[in-house]
């Protein structure tokens, strides 16, 4: 047991020595600035480099119906019931980004930093489509200002979408005051968020992510991820629709105005009903379900 104690204080010793002079070596790079953290990041792939100053570009594409979202990356998608307020750019640091006199109807902003590859951005038959391009996200970061990945806002000039469709491997996605025919999202690792929304159908599959969405939901809502919680609120009451629901490591409470809240903890958790023309179905293999309704 001696032997093993000493050998176990040996690896201890040499584990810290290590990291002393990893924290050395990184703090002589940071010292030197954006040149030595880059000079670091091309000998070691889980440091990353400088992003660069952050910068903003606004521009007014032509009138579209569709969006179509490829690549890495945060996209929000919004209607003008936040794009014009003021609080709601403050809230979320935009104004100072981009402010009242550089958005409207129609325009697109990307906020990056200067060494993020600019995403590509065309209109063509009425359809805005979107590549962001491959971000690394992984590694060890020394950007304080978020523009290591591009983010890019959409003003949807009517808030109304024929279709949206996203995918890609990283990033966050916000759908804010806007309307669709039918939605598409699927992506690897992020977040969904939807607040104010009116969907004519909707489909979202993740990876790792969580789903909060808030909104109309009307003809098929399917949400499908491997880890992550899935809440959905919708304004509609519980009568207007068929739930099919499953949690295979996860609760599951089903809320309704004016009732007391239902809640679902087998192993795996399920909920199979019956109702009205419209249809909520969630699988979640490790994470809760929340599904709130208004009162009839």
């Amino acid at each position: 047991m001696r032997a093993l104690s000493n050998l176990a204080k040996f690896f201890i010793i040499c584990a810290a020595v290590f990291f002393v002079g990893l924290v050395c070596a990184i703090a002589g790079a940071a010292g030197g600035g954006v040149g030595g953290i880059d000079k670091l990041a091309e000998k070691h792939d889980w440091i990353q480099g400088s992003p660069g100053e952050k910068c903003v570009t606004c521009r007014t594409v032509r009138e579209f119906h569709s969006i179509e979202a490829t690549g890495d990356g945060d996209l929000w998608i919004v209607g003008k019931d936040f794009y014009k307020n003021d609080r709601w750019l403050a809230d979320h640091d935009l104004q100072e980004q981009i402010g009242q006199d550089l958005i409207g109807p129609g325009s697109v902003c990307v906020i990056r930093g200067e060494n993020v590859e600019q995403p590509e951005i065309t209109v063509k038959n009425g359809v805005l489509t979107i590549n962001a391009g491959q971000h690394d996200f992984s590694g060890i970061s020394f950007d304080a200002s978020g523009a290591s990945w591009p983010k890019v806002i959409v003003c949807v000039p009517d808030g109304v979408l024929q279709s949206l469709t996203v995918s890609g491997q990283s990033g966050d996605i916000s759908c804010l005051g806007c309307a669709w025919d039918s939605a598409k999202i699927q992506m690897n690792s992020g977040d969904v968020d939807m607040e104010g929304v009116k969907s004519g159908g909707l489909v979202i599959d993740l990876d790792s992510g969580d789903a909060e969405i808030q909104g109309k939901f009307m003809a098929g809502t399917q949400i499908q991820t491997t880890s992550g919680d899935v809440e959905i609120d919708t304004v509609l009451p519980k009568t207007e629709y068929a739930l099919e629901l499953r949690a295979e490591a996860g609760d599951i409470t089903i809320k309704e105005r004016g009732k007391e809240d239902r809640e679902y903890d087998d192993v795996p958790a399920a909920v199979t009903e019956s109702g009205g023309p419209h249809r909520i179905a969630v699988m979640t293999s490790a994470g809760d379900q929340e599904v709130s309704f208004q009162a009839d």
